[in-house]
C-alpha cells in the first residue's frame, strides 16, 4: 500500500468538510497502518474502487459526529442517530470518494467508485483482500472522522 493513495482522499475529505459542512478547522492525525480486520467506529461507510487502482475506502465516525454532520447541513440536530444521519454520512463518503477519483484521474489513474455501503456498529470484520489499510484520523469541531484506505494497482496479487 502506497501512501500516495491516501493523499487524494485526504485532500477531498478536508475540502468536503470545509465547504459542504462549514467546518473551519480540520486537524490531521498521524498516518498509521491498520492490521486488524475489525471496524473500530460506530458508523463506517465503505466505497469500493475499481480501475487502474482497486480496493476500498472506509470512512468511520461516531453516531454523535454523524448527527452533528446533519446539523451542520440542515441546522437541526437529529435527537438520535437515524436514517437521515446514516444517509448523510454515506453521502459524505460518496462525495469524498468521487472527488478523490477525480484527483486520481488528474494523476493519470482511471478509477470508478461504487455506491456506499454503511455498517453500523463496531467489530464487523472487513477483509481488504490482503491490502493493508492506511488510516488518517481527522479531528474537526463536529468530532473525529477516520479515513481508512486500502488500495493497490489493478492486478497486483494480494499479500499472503
Amino acid at each position: 500500500m502506497r501512501a500516495e493513495y491516501i493523499r487524494p482522499f485526504l485532500a477531498a475529505a478536508i475540502d468536503v468538510l470545509k465547504v459542504d459542512f462549514g467546518v473551519d478547522r480540520v486537524e490531521r492525525g498521524e498516518l498509521r497502518i491498520e492490521t486488524s480486520y475489525y471496524t473500530t467506529q460506530e458508523v463506517t461507510a465503505i466505497i469500493g474502487l475499481t480501475g487502474e487502482i482497486e480496493g476500498t475506502a472506509m470512512f468511520g465516525t461516531t453516531k454523535t459526529t454523524a448527527r452533528r454532520m446533519v446539523e451542520a447541513v440542515t441546522g437541526v440536530l437529529p435527537p438520535v442517530f437515524d436514517e437521515m444521519a446514516e444517509s448523510a454520512f454515506a453521502e459524505f463518503g460518496n462525495v469524498v470518494s468521487g472527488r478523490a477519483s477525480i484527483l486520481f484521474e488528474q494523476q493519470g489513474w482511471q478509477c470508478t467508485i461504487s455506491p456506499p455501503t454503511v455498517i453500523i456498529g463496531r467489530g464487523a470484520i472487513i477483509s481488504n483482500g490482503g491490502i493493508q489499510r492506511l488510516i488518517v484520523p481527522l479531528e474537526t469541531p463536529l468530532g473525529e472522522v477516520q479515513l481508512a484506505v486500502a488500495l493497490r494497482p489493478a492486478g497486483q496479487p494480494a499479500r499472503a
